[in-house]
């Protein structure tokens, strides 16, 4: 495939046992929660999360909020925020030797700067501030408690999410800094290896297809695959497995991973940092089409076209196997955490030769299903229960036309294997049955590309794509469907098309991509009949109407407090604003329960006058609620139970 020139310039040389690490100074560093006392992680560098790497640790909390956050070295803050998901309430501190320490999902700020921060969020008039105060205005020392610790933000639960980066914004690993109150002897675990074939003379047991294999592990401690693996030409390795800690049931990403084949190192991948801008890249690191589909995720441990993480070492095969005989090769995998406890896995992949498609002697008509899938390059389609004596298929394109013989059968099934670089067809015709395929361009990477045909335009700039997109485009009604969802975007693309239901309400009406079960609101702008929209996945995208407006629960409306939960069914909330009095009041908001409660720029005052709460989704629709401020109700006092 075309390949985006790497940034990085990858070591084709002998590769070590393991990566050199950098010298990190040691007991620098106070442990944030709790120090000195022994503790556990939720989380670590290079846990794999939805859409990018974990960026450090996860430190937990007993289950619960409001422990102490301590300063992990003297410095001052560097920037403070408040974010509605992502890190929630977070602390930037910079250090003198260079490095940041970054604290999320606080609970609360130390009494002056939550001060500050309340100051500049009244000033903005705005719940959601990212503030970088003067290098001498919050100076911080080492052990200093500055927060509580919280559940803010995209937390799942109760813990402090703690980094450490480099002055060129890396995130580096903080188990490197040898904190003394976490112990770990567990060694991690091998749930499932995959085999994938690279290219289109490449195979897995005689297959164009991805196959996974489950290791067992033995008494000698070594886990091992029973059978050997036939392979031929180049096949990447995808491993699922895991890291565990002593003392937790979490599960953790990997360390270190290094592979060999007949004793020679041929990958290595290495999370000892990364780059804190290109999370989304994560996506091309993993195998992204099973994670899609199933949930698991599988690190690919080969180097894909359009990395730009300086995380593996490799061959001259980017880390792929390279089988081209027919002779027994040894497999062995070593996975590593931070403290260099490892497991090994062995297996056998045993050379073959590809053989010629032989064809059933018995002729009977095809009248099955024909079905077409894609990886990478090649187009795969499959003909079930196809038996003739001249099997073939046709591929068209406007005019044109190649047929093509199988490239093997699996049960009766015949597959045909094309390669979309050097023929892109528009549909395939086994028999009678024809198959449509919707190609329509093939879109390079790292450059300014736009498609436009039938009133649907779509433009790709130079960083939308990790690699070249076969591109499918399918409108039927209001739904368009651009390619599937299982190939992953690097950054975003626009799109323009018209919309063949009758849409009454423009104002109200956007484009939401199908996401399993429902929808996510993408919205965009209407030019004309024509709705303009950008994303970042690939997938359908529909436009529907959201006339209806949010809700709003009050629960206190006093001199002392407002509270509220707010909810929206469809688009989903884009803003709120409170005034009392005609005065704006700061309402902090936890979007995981719809929490709405304010918060007093002077406390010794009392709220009095008329509350105006207004809360607007993304579509527009608002919902305003006007009441007086009143005191609160007493609450009754119990009855008193008299026994008979």
């Amino acid at each position: 495939m075309n390949r985006i020139v790497s940034t990085v310039v990858f070591v084709l040389i002998a590769l070590t046992s393991q990566a050199q690490k950098e010298s990190y100074p040691k007991n620098y560093f106070v442990f944030p929660i709790t120090p000195g006392q022994p503790n556990t992680l939720a989380g670590v560098l290079g846990d794999l999360r939805t859409n990018h790497f974990h960026g450090g640790l996860d430190i937990r909390t007993q289950q619960r909020e409001g422990l102490a956050v301590h300063a992990a070295a003297d410095g001052y803050v560097y920037r403070v925020a408040v974010q509605g998901t992502g890190y929630g309430n977070v602390i930037y501190l910079r250090h003198p030797n260079g490095l940041t320490t970054v604290y999320g999902h606080l609970q609360k700020f130390s009494d002056s700067l939550a001060a500050y921060v309340r100051r500049e969020q009244y000033a903005k008039e705005d719940f959601y501030v990212d503030l970088y105060p003067q290098p001498n205005q919050f100076p911080m020392k080492r052990g200093q408690i500055m927060a509580l610790s919280g559940n803010t933000g995209g937390s799942g639960g109760p813990h402090l999410h703690f980094e450490i980066r480099d002055s060129r914004d890396n995130h580096l690993n903080p188990l490197e800094f040898e904190f003394r109150e976490l112990k770990d002897n567990t060694s991690p675990a091998f749930m499932a290896v995959a085999l994938r074939p690279a290219t289109i003379d490449s195979r897995v047991n005689a297959q164009f297809e991805r196959q996974v294999f489950k290791p067992v592990k033995q008494k000698d401690g070594i886990y091992r695959i029973s059978q050997p693996i036939r392979a031929t030409g180049q096949v990447g390795i995808e491993l699922q497995a895991y890291d565990y800690m002593t003392g937790t049931g979490f599960r953790y990403g990997l360390h270190c991973i290094e592979i060999s084949m007949d004793g020679k190192e041929i990958f290595t991948y290495n999370m000892e940092k990364f780059p804190s801008d290109v999370f989304r890249d994560y996506n091309n690191l993993i195998d992204y089409r099973t994670e899609q589909q199933t949930g698991a995720r599988f690190y690919r441990c080969y180097n894909p076209d359009g990395n730009v993480f300086d995380l593996y070492k490799t061959g001259a095969y980017q880390g792929r196997l390279f089988i081209k005989d027919t002779l027994e090769h040894e497999i062995t995998i070593k996975i590593f955490d931070s403290y260099e406890n490892s497991a090994l896995l062995k297996f056998t992949v045993q050379g073959e030769v590809n053989a010629p498609a032989i064809p059933p002697t018995e002729e009977v008509p095809f009248t099955g299903t024909l079905s077409a899938e894609m990886q990478d390059n090649v187009l795969k389609v499959t003909a079930p229960n196809y038996k003739s004596s001249t099997p073939f298929v046709t591929f068209f394109s406007n005019r044109l036309r190649i047929q093509k013989d199988p490239a093997y059968y699996v049960n009766n099934n015949a597959v045909f294997l094309t390669d979309l670089r050097e023929f892109m067809p528009d549909s395939a015709q086994v028999g009678s049955k024809v198959l449509a395929l919707d190609y329509k361009k093939s879109i390079a990477p790292g450059r300014i590309t736009e498609y436009a045909l039938d009133g649907v335009v779509i433009r790709f700039d130079s960083t939308t794509l990790f690699d070249t997109l076969h591109l499918t485009v399918r409108q039927r009604y209001n739904a368009l469907t651009i390619n599937e969802p299982e190939i992953p975007l690097r950054h975003y693309m626009d799109v323009r098309y018209r919309s063949e239901g009758p849409i009454t309400r423009r104002e109200r009406a956007g484009v939401y991509r199908v996401n399993g079960g429902g929808y996510s609101y993408l919205g965009g702008n209407w030019l004309g009949d024509v709705i303009a929209f950008r994303t970042r996945e690939l997938g359908t995208f529909v436009v529907m109407h959201d006339t209806i407006p949010p809700r709003i629960n009050l629960v206190e409306h006093s001199k002392g407090n407002i509270r509220a939960y707010i909810h929206d069914d469809r688009s989903g909330i884009s803003t709120f604003r409170a005034l009392v009095g005609g005065k704006w009041v700061l309402l902090n908001y936890e979007y995981k329960s719809s929490y709405l409660w304010s918060e007093k720029l002077d406390e010794g005052q009392e709220f009095a006058g008329e509350l105006s709460l207004e809360v607007t989704d993304r579509a527009g629709n608002s919902t305003i609620l006007q009441v007086e401020i009143e005191e609160p109700k007493p609450k009754p006092a119990p009855r008193k139970r008299t026994r008979r």
